[in-house]
Order: structure tokens, then sequence, then C-alpha cells
């Protein structure tokens, strides 16, 4: 009974340590002197990554990006920035390159311009 006690102890704390790290990863992005352009730095993201798979295409009940006001829609709610930026669970193929994630995070936060 003692070694299950011992067992049980270890398990707990390998997965406190496990979390700590996790937690440690946590990428932090630097907005300084970034001011990515709808235009010029998020359509193409856009265009290569969401509307390339069909999953936001023009009519998709996932959400329209082909448009500002579509993708604007999703910055306004934060439903951009968690899913794309912060649990990188899309676009579903596989998270995208954290300069690409900079470029939406710092979009974001200047006010999600039409630029």
């Amino acid at each position: 009974m003692r070694w299950l006690k011992i067992l049980f102890s270890a398990f707990i704390l390998l997965t406190v340590m496990e979390a700590c790290k996790k937690k440690k990863k946590e990428e932090v992005i630097d907005c300084s002197g970034v001011s990515p352009s709808y235009n010029s730095d998020l359509k193409p993201i856009i265009n290569g990554n969401c509307l390339s798979s069909g999953c936001h295409n023009a009519g998709s009940s996932n959400g329209d990006y082909t448009t500002y006001t579509g993708l604007k829609a999703v910055a306004s709610t934060g439903t951009l920035e968690s899913r794309v930026v912060t649990n990188k669970t899309m676009p579903a193929t596989s998270p995208l390159s954290l300069e690409d994630r900079k470029k939406i995070k710092c979009w974001i936060n200047s006010g999600a311009p039409n630029n």
C-alpha cells in the first residue's frame, strides 16, 4: 500500500512539473515597431492558409475571410487571436510560422485597421 502512495505522489509531482514546463514555453510576441498591413501582410497569410483549403471562403459556415469585414469580425471577438496565435489550433493542417502569427497579433493589437 505504501508503494501506491509513493507512485501516486510521484505521478502528481511529474504532472505539475510538466504543466510548469509548458507554461514557460509560451511565446512572447513583441509588437514594438511592427505595423502589419491588412492588404500587404494579412491578406496573403489568409489567402494561402485559410482560403486555399476551402474552409473560410465566401458563404462558408466557418466564416468568410475573403473580405476585410469578415476577418475583422473574428479579430474583434478575440477568436482569431485565440485560435491562430495563442492556441495554434488554426489552420487545422499546422500552426502558422511565428512570423505570420506575429503579423496577425500585431495587426489585431493595432485595432485591425483596413490598410
